[in-house]
């Protein structure tokens, strides 16, 4: 499923997945989701996170 930006705030306060994954051309883009998405999760309860970072031209 993907979820823009602008709809991120709206999906948070209905359910909170158990991974997401961000990706996109602008860093504080992603940054803001990634935020917004802590900040539900920890209104949630949940206190642990996993990060795993992928980059690279020749990633598979």
């Amino acid at each position: 499923m993907q979820i823009r930006l602008d709809q991120l705030a709206t999906h948070l306060q209905k359910n909170l997945r158990p991974l997401y994954t961000l990706w996109g051309d602008e860093p504080l883009l992603a940054q803001e989701a990634g935020d917004a998405i802590r900040a539900a999760a920890r209104a949630a309860g949940h206190s642990e996170r996993q990060v795993h970072v992928v980059s690279g031209a020749h990633f598979n």
